[in-house]
């Protein structure tokens, strides 16, 4: 994840980190402005409700996948490679 200073940034990784380690239910929108320093409100200027910054996270997390397996898969030269890579990959998901 970024290592952003902007207030979004900031919930987002606060978001990560009790998510992580209390649970998304268990986490409320007051938790998390709390531990991100900053007024409830503020926190819902910048998302709508506690689902999307679930979204968001989601998000961010698979386009860092799909940028790796993007990158990686370009510099190899058959098909084959391709085709191990791709089993890697979802071997790693299960």
């Amino acid at each position: 994840m970024l290592v952003d200073t902007t207030t979004k940034c900031r919930i987002l990784q606060t978001a990560q980190r009790l998510f992580a380690r209390h649970g998304y239910n268990a986490t409320t929108t007051r938790d998390l402005a709390a531990e991100a320093g900053i007024a409830e409100g503020t926190l819902f200027r910048h998302f709508e409700t506690k689902k999307a910054i679930l979204i968001e996270l989601a998000t961010q997390g698979w386009v860092e996948i799909l940028t790796d397996l993007l990158t990686e898969l370009s510099e190899m030269g058959s098909y084959k490679a391709v085709a191990q890579v791709m089993q890697r990959r979802m071997m790693r998901m299960r």
